[in-house]
């Protein structure tokens, strides 16, 4: 039995609707740097020998023979991007068909599980609003895409064949109309005035930066629901916005040209801007819950917030990081009931109701016991 293995960088919902046991959930922090990262695969190792011990326990071997086989190739390959090019933390959901894994840009427990659902609460932190974003960096002469994280940025490559500087798109490119030249390799822009051709200028830059656009949205924006951050000069800005429709693109930027910045102040500047939206978009929806609960569209009742999810109009949910709801809940009839205090955290009712949200489009955040606007360990806006 083959199982397919993937490195993803974004959620797939669809891996929380199959249900077919064993299913196969393996947390791990990693290091970034040696000598460290050294020990990784060796932690792994031991968790991948408590993940056989459950798996022998419970299952017969033909059960879960594709599972091991993905494990234990992930173990084999030492030198693959997992593990020489690892973050904070690792994630693996695996079952006998397809083992996916996270590389995580925060530190998690070591924790494995081997039951009927995934346990993906310590992967939502990775998957919140902003965790990855893009910036796109845009000049008079051309333009560029980077990926970043709370830590650090990476330019991206182009497919083949797309050209990013505009001299090699369009034949009548003339840099000399240009107010501001550079390029995003070079410190060292030049100035030109405007002179009498400023609707030349205005048209040509408009040609160049929808074809930047189009790029974008083709290539990435079509394909990641990630935020875009846009950094250049504010007249760059302004003239991209009129002909851009990347549907996640933020309205706060960097109005900086990106080759004026090292990659530490870039950073700081992007995660300043996702950190204020992430903290407004939950004051926002946090402080709607009193008003909501008391029209029937909100709830803090566990039960209350089951029904939700089986009639699918859950627009928000918070859980409570650190927080067991021991109990088996039903996405399909919205039936809950507690289990014993000593269950297994795998069985935590927080992250069942996490997987149901996120399979009928909802947003889900987990926050500290300190920012939940309940005592439950679980709180809901609904759509209608």
């Amino acid at each position: 039995m083959k199982t397919d293995i993937s490195v993803l960088t974004e959620f797939d919902p669809t891996l929380f609707s199959c249900k077919e046991a064993p299913l196969v959930s393996l947390y791990m922090p990693t290091h970034r740097h040696a000598p460290e990262n050294q020990q990784d695969p060796i932690r792994y190792k031991n968790l991948m020998t408590e993940v056989e011990n459950l798996l022998e326990l419970n299952y017969d071997r033909k059960q879960y023979e594709g599972i091991m086989a993905a494990l234990r190739s992930i173990e084999e390959h030492r030198d693959s991007g997992i593990w020489r090019n690892a973050k904070d933390g690792l994630a693996i959901l695996a079952s006998n068909e397809k083992a996916s894994i996270y590389k995580l840009d925060y530190p998690v427990d070591e924790f494995v599980s081997v039951t009927d659902s995934y346990h993906i609460k310590p992967l939502i932190r990775n998957f919140q609003f902003g965790s990855h974003y893009y910036l796109i960096a845009l000049s008079a002469d051309d333009f560029a895409l980077y990926e970043g994280d709370f830590h650090t940025i990476e330019k991206l490559e182009m497919p083949e064949g797309v050209e990013t500087r505009f001299s090699e798109v369009f034949d009548d490119f003339d840099n000399t109309l240009l107010g501001l030249g550079g390029t995003h390799g070079s410190h060292a822009p030049s100035y030109h005035r405007y002179g009498d051709k400023s609707e030349v200028i205005e048209k040509e830059t408009i040609k160049h930066f929808r074809y930047a656009s189009k790029i974008i949205e083709e290539h990435f924006a079509s394909k990641h629901r990630c935020p875009f951050i846009l950094v250049s000069l504010p007249e760059h800005q302004n003239a991209f916005r009129e002909v851009s429709s990347i549907p996640t693109l933020l309205d706060e930027s960097i109005e900086k040209p990106f080759y004026s910045m090292d990659e530490k102040e870039v950073l700081e500047e992007a995660t300043s801007i996702i950190e204020s939206i992430q903290k407004a978009r939950i004051a926002e929806r946090t402080d709607r819950l009193g008003s909501e609960i008391s029209q029937g569209r909100a709830s803090t009742d566990p039960r209350e917030v089951a029904h939700a999810l089986a009639e699918r109009k859950v627009e928000t949910l918070f859980i409570e990081r650190g927080e067991l709801v021991p109990g088996t809940f039903d996405p399909e009839t919205g039936s809950l009931s507690y289990g014993a205090d000593a269950l297994d955290a795998s069985d935590d009712l927080t992250d069942d109701f996490a997987q149901a949200a996120y399979l009928q489009g909802g947003d889900v955040y987990v926050l500290d016991a300190d920012r939940m606007p309940s005592d439950t360990g679980v709180a809901a806006l609904f759509r209608y």
